[in-house]
């Protein structure tokens, strides 16, 4: 074989063992549900992106920061993971959050200010990793019906 068929053959990146990544999304997964803003800043890479539904995204970890800062002072959630599936470069993970609005930020014309309401709703989110750290969070939900349960629509 020549050489230039064997580094044709080599990945990129060496390949993120599972128990590391499955260590990384439960890491993720208690910081978030602590609300721990300083844990889960430690997981994300410099560079890294951040990408909700209906929400532009959030490119660097000091974004991310400022981002996350925001989100909890308004929400206030638990994160149940049901499923992770690994890649070679990151994990899928699925699940379930339950929360509540804490303040009342959605301003819909012709909506009378309601107290906090709670939600559940199932989401999937994708994670690359790099160096052991999140390059890229991908967050998906339904955010249609995230907001019919805020607004008193019920599940």
């Amino acid at each position: 074989m020549s050489t230039a068929s064997n580094a044709r053959s080599r990945p990129r990146h060496r390949p993120v063992r599972r128990a590391a990544l499955a260590d990384l999304v439960g890491r993720q997964v208690a910081a978030l549900n602590r609300q721990d803003l300083d844990g889960l800043m430690t997981l994300y890479a410099p560079d890294a992106v951040l990408e909700f539904p209906a929400s532009p995204v959030v490119p660097g970890r000091e974004a991310i920061r400022a981002a996350f800062a925001r989100f909890f002072a308004d929400w206030e959630e638990e994160i149940t993971l049901s499923q992770l599936l690994f890649g070679a470069q990151g994990v899928a993970a699925e699940g379930t959050v339950r929360g509540r609005h804490r303040t009342l930020h959605l301003k819909i014309p012709g909506r009378t200010a309601v107290p906090q309401r709670t939600y559940e709703h199932p989401f999937a989110a994708f994670l690359e990793v790099r160096r052991g750290l999140i390059r890229r969070h991908r967050v998906y939900y339904d955010a249609r019906d995230l907001v019919r349960q805020l607004l008193g629509g019920g599940r």
